[in-house]
């Protein structure tokens, strides 16, 4: 019984606490608000801006994709968002299983895209990468 009352307090303080820095923040969770929208980008290892590749990240049926990283292995997975007026923000990580993992992380204004993704990989440093783009039309 302890058990069952002290997990409700712990869950009830978590929600609390969520929902006191989202409204600190105005920034709401909102649930795949970015379905159904693909945007094309321009992507930038850190250190290495003149080798600009392209790509186009997709948000379908609460998940997000990189057309680019399915090269590397790399499927869909959930997202997670945020949103403040036309702004939201989202974050994903991808997984492969010779690759490593791939944290993605941006913000969608409007038509625009803009953000960062991280690849990283065991016994390597991370790549960095910076990205922009807009809406697929």
């Amino acid at each position: 019984m302890r058990f069952i009352l002290s997990s409700a307090i712990y869950l009830l303080v978590l929600a609390v606490c969520l929902s006191t820095i989202s409204a600190k923040l105005n920034f709401a969770f909102a649930d795949d608000s970015l379905d159904g929208k693909s945007f094309l980008v321009k992507l930038s290892e850190q250190g290495k801006d003149d080798e600009a590749t392209n790509d186009e990240l997709i948000f379908k049926d609460g998940t997000f994709f990189s057309v680019d990283c399915e090269q590397y292995g790399f499927g869909s997975a959930s997202y997670k968002t945020m949103s403040k007026g036309d702004t939201t923000l989202f974050e994903s990580t991808l997984v492969s299983d010779k690759e490593g993992k791939a944290e993605w992380e941006g913000a969608v204004k409007g038509d625009t895209i803009t953000g960062t993704f991280i690849w990283s990989k065991e016994g390597q440093e991370p790549n960095i990468y910076s990205y922009e783009g807009s809406i697929k039309k």
